[in-house]
């Protein structure tokens, strides 16, 4: 294992410990105080902003719709109404647009009791003898900023000093309009009267104060709180440190589960294995192998082999699923099949010979043996049948038998023919010189009878032979 690695594994091992667990825990309970406070000022910033923007629009809307609704319409109507910036002095005047602003300003402050939100029209040409605060750093800067570029739609300030609540200032321009180009052009009091439309008139701004906060307000609940959660922390840890140890004992005997389990595993691999050749020599077998299912009616066939389909013509698909009587035919001796009833009846086991048909309805020999398995004694699940096709064998010992039947008269002759010998010669022992025998006769008789029996001898060897070379071919194919 490289150094890196040893590394990254003694790291992973000293975080995963529960007194490091512990440390941390602790920690991240003395940040949550800050980590509130952080979060509850974001938020306060975020509803500031969407509460000045609120603003901002209103106001805007009420201007523009009193410039462009009302001023403009009496203009272009010739209305006895009088706009002017001291309409309650004059009879049927009208408030200007500035003059709307500063008083709206005033409507917002008194809406809000504690000052938190301010509403003002600023502009650094007001009218004469109108008594306004100077500007002051920041509404200078907002001021030259909206004026050096027509285009900005807003300049905000957020001051957030420690433990003093926030301050959003949002500002935003005041354009000339028509009508306000001419009311400022030609009002004696106006300080500027080469305005044109679209100039920078001023800033409308909207200053939004977080709540108060005095000493914290209810710090020492969120302290109780936190050490609350402090000593449960502890007390988490130490039962985490006890689960700890019973968890590496579970773990220790999961691994020796996990180590018998790999035993078993290789145990049934082999035994898999082992499975699979038996199953490829059975496949392979060159006598017939078939399995009835003795547990379903009429106990079908689930498998056969294919030396099962070479002797009896009959494929897989066509024999599994179907009682194995296909295969008896005209000359099937319904005594052996009774036998073989009998025995699956009684759930042992049987060997017979008995004549059986092809698909293509040829007739064979079929040596069977049947014989139970799985199951109780008595009431197997299974019968596993194996078939030997041993026609021929049944043929030449059926020639064989021909044979020693055509030898019989043969061997009639000679038996007479030697017992005849026989009893010449017992003659010739009573008789004595008294009979006159003629040699040469006798040769000639003697060696015609052995003649004969060296016939006969020669084709009992033959007869042997044959039966002899069937039985080792017999055993073969077995």
């Amino acid at each position: 294992m490289s150094w890196p690695s040893r590394l990254l594994s003694k790291l992973i091992r000293f975080v995963g410990r529960p007194g490091f667990v512990l440390v941390l825990l602790i920690l991240s309970l003395v940040g949550l105080p800050f980590v509130m406070v952080n979060s509850l000022a974001s938020a306060t910033v975020k509803q500031m902003e969407l509460q000045a923007d609120e603003i901002s629009t209103l106001a805007t809307g009420i201007r523009s719709y009193y410039a462009d609704n009302v001023v403009a319409r009496l203009q272009q109507a010739d209305g006895q109404a009088v706009f002017t910036e001291n309409y309650r002095e004059v009879h049927g005047g009208i408030p200007i647009p500035a003059t709307l602003s500063i008083e709206l300003g005033a409507l917002f402050d008194s809406a809000h009791s504690d000052g938190r939100i301010n509403y003002a029209f600023l502009s650094d040409y007001p009218f004469a003898k109108r008594d306004v605060p100077p500007l002051d750093s920041f509404e200078e800067m907002a001021l030259q900023s909206l004026r050096k570029d027509p285009n900005k739609p807003r300049i905000v300030s957020l001051e957030r000093p420690l433990f003093r609540s926030a301050t959003y200032r949002l500002a935003t321009p005041v354009f000339m309009r028509p009508a306000c180009v001419t009311c400022h052009n030609q009002h004696p009091d106006s300080p500027k009267r080469d305005w044109k439309v679209g100039d920078v008139r001023g800033i409308q701004e909207v200053t939004v104060r977080g709540i108060q906060v005095d000493g914290f307000g209810q710090i020492g609940y969120l302290v109780g709180y936190v050490a609350l959660l402090g000593v449960v922390s502890v007390g988490a840890a130490a039962t985490f440190q006890r689960q700890n140890k019973m968890l590496s004992v579970n773990n220790l005997r999961l691994k020796e589960g996990s180590q018998r389990e790999v035993g078993l595993s290789d145990k049934l691999r082999q035994q898999v294995q082992e499975l699979s050749l038996l199953g490829s020599v059975v496949e392979n077998a060159t006598f017939g192998v078939s399995i009835a299912d003795m547990r379903r009616d009429d106990y079908p066939l689930i498998y056969v082999n294919e030396a099962f389909s070479k002797i009896t013509g009959y494929p897989k698909d066509k024999a599994a699923g179907f009682n194995c009587r296909f295969l008896r035919g005209p000359d099937t001796d319904p005594n052996t099949t009774a036998e073989i009833s009998r025995a699956i009846q009684e759930g042992r086991s049987f060997t017979c010979e008995l004549v059986n048909y092809r698909l293509n309805g040829e007739r064979f020999w079929n040596r069977l043996t049947i014989y139970p398995f799985g199951g109780k004694p008595g009431k197997p699940d299974f019968y596993v049948g194996n078939q030997v096709d041993i026609t021929n064998i049944r043929t030449l010992g059926q020639a064989a038998v021909d044979r020693l039947a055509s030898l019989k008269t043969p061997l009639d002759n000679a038996s007479q023919q030697v017992n005849h010998a026989l009893s010449m010669m017992q003659d010739m022992q009573f008789c004595g010189n008294d009979i006159n025998l003629n040699q040469l006769d006798l040769e000639k008789f003697l060696k015609a009878e052995n003649g004969l029996l060296a016939q006969v001898k020669a084709e009992l060897e033959a007869l042997t032979l044959i039966a002899s070379e069937q039985d080792l071919s017999d055993t073969a194919e077995i």
